[in-house]
């Protein structure tokens, strides 16, 4: 897969939108903050604290710790660990901690109090109405290697499957290593000796810029993790990165010095994005932002997905779209086969979904009902499958007997969400325009059928056939062949049907009473 990088700096939002493409489809969105100068405190996972402990939640054994947000954070007891003796120890200079005593677990009332300065990292941003949820088990992620203080176990990424190399990896980092320092041995670990020894450094270095920092006044930020550009590219970057472009020339720069760092050898996919047309249009990221961020996404093969949340969950249908694929003498093995091909579709594009939206907590999918075993055996493969390349932590369990799927999925940020800049926004008649142009695409580029059709309300018609160049011509210049447009009274706006040129219907979408 040929990934890209497409960076939009909004100087007069003071935001930067990150959209990551596979393929030319749209596969993360993140936005980040350009001048952070000027911008509100952020609170980003990865970031390290100097807090101050507000109260103690006895009931359930945690402390709210005061670390500059307008609602305090949440630390849990199982957070602390053996870490946070030796950090409060530096901290309050007494060595008679009692986290472990004995062998037995002790309540954190006994061990925090109101007050107390602790030393403590972000693991999950406020989201809705909650604070920062904190950790007192502190790393410092590279590239290549993380950096755990008052450790010293090895530990090294199970994708890297080759045992010598493992070998090899480990007994070299043993010999750098300093004592109370735990290692983690990331995927995309290089061989060469001086790329590790150069990275292990600067990351203690990091840590003993903290432990200086011990004497300030809290609350107060000891490390702020990079930018959420430099963050994709540190976990993410590999040789499916073919290019980064960014509108902005500053970013350009930083960009580029980062990736000295990293991976000097991708130093040249930078490009500097100068074009007269907006960079999200030009790479059509604003078009697959409007398509595929509502709550209806289509489907490649013209049913769609219906996109609900709630407080508690998320809830995922799978609608067929009234798809006529069916003929009236089709048998019933055809049948069965085509609810499970739409199924089947409907799993790749929840799987990058999740991943697009960043979506956490449960997330229940309603797939179409199919009664075979195998069947249910076959779309359950298929979404591990699909799910393998998200970086979250996640657990899918099978369908039921009702054909529900249960996903559970690690969130550390707010789910994303586009914004809305007025309520007409949200029935826009370019969304449509970029739905129907979605499932023309799909016919003509796999060129499914010939003389394609498409039937649509008059004045939808009339939209397509206005101007010059008109949409519909626009879709003739680009895909290299002509679609006529028949206008129908009898439909509603929104209601469509796609013919070929022998009379069958293709696709057909109907609002429901």
């Amino acid at each position: 897969m040929n990934k890209e990088l497409i960076i939009n700096a909004n100087a007069e939002e003071q935001e930067v939108e990150i959209a990551l493409l596979g393929d030319g489809e749209l596969l993360e969105l993140h936005r980040d903050v350009f001048h952070k100068e000027f911008s509100v405190k952020e609170f980003s996972v990865g970031d390290i604290y100097l807090g101050v402990v507000k109260k103690i939640s006895y009931g359930l054994n945690a402390a709210i710790i005061d670390i500059g947000y307008s609602k305090g954070a949440f630390l849990h007891y199982k957070d602390l660990g053996l870490q946070a003796e030796k950090i409060l120890e530096l901290i309050t200079k007494k060595k008679d901690s009692i986290l472990f005593k004995n062998g037995e677990k002790n309540t954190i009332e006994k061990i925090l109090y109101p007050g107390q300065k602790i030393l403590v990292q972000i693991s999950k941003e406020p989201i809705s109405n909650k604070g920062p949820k904190l950790t007192a088990k502190l790393c410092i992620p590279g590239r290549h290697l993380v950096l755990i203080p008052f450790e010293d176990k090895i530990s090294i990424s199970k994708k890297i499957k080759n045992t010598e190399e493992k070998r090899k990896l480990i007994s070299y980092i043993e010999k750098i290593k300093p004592k109370n320092f735990g290692i983690i041995i990331r995927t995309v670990a290089s061989s060469a000796e001086e790329v590790l020894k150069k990275e292990l450094f600067f990351l203690i270095k990091k840590w003993e810029d903290i432990l200086s920092s011990l004497i300030k006044f809290p609350p107060v930020r000891v490390l702020s993790e990079i930018s959420k550009t430099s963050c994709l590219l540190r976990d993410t970057l590999n040789d499916d990165f073919k290019f980064i472009y960014c509108n902005n020339i500053f970013l350009c720069k930083e960009i580029h010095s980062y990736l000295s760092l990293i991976a000097p050898e991708k130093q040249n996919i930078i490009k500097h994005y100068k074009g007269n047309i907006p960079i999200f249009e030009k790479y059509e990221v604003e078009k697959q932002k409007k398509t595929f961020l509502g709550k209806n996404v289509p489907l490649s093969n013209g049913g769609y997905l219906v996109i609900e949340h709630t407080e508690a969950l998320h809830v995922i249908d799978v609608n067929s779209g009234m798809i006529n694929h069916i003929k009236k003498n089709s048998t019933e093995s055809e049948r069965i086969n085509n609810i499970l091909n739409i199924n089947l579709i409907a799993a790749t594009e929840i799987a990058r979904q999740l991943r697009l939206r960043d979506m956490g907590g449960i997330i229940v999918v309603d797939f179409i009902d199919m009664s075979e075993p195998f069947q249910k055996k076959k779309l359950y493969e298929h979404l591990k499958d699909e799910m393998k390349n998200d970086r979250a932590k996640h657990q899918i369990l099978p369908p039921n007997e009702f054909g529900l799927v249960l996903f559970t999925r690690h969130r550390v940020r707010p789910e994303f969400k586009e914004k809305k800049y007025n309520k007409k926004s949200k029935n826009s008649p370019i969304i449509y325009i970029y739905h129907l142009e979605f499932i023309l695409e799909t016919i003509l580029k796999n060129n499914l059928h010939e003389g394609i059709q498409l039937h649509t309300h008059s004045f939808v018609a009339a939209y397509l056939k206005k101007g010059f160049p008109s949409i519909q011509q626009k879709w003739f210049f680009k895909y290299k062949k002509w679609i006529s447009i028949i206008p129908r009274d009898s439909f509603r706006y929104t209601e469509y049907q796609i013919i070929n040129k022998k009379k069958e219907i293709i696709f057909t979408f109907f609002k429901k009473d």
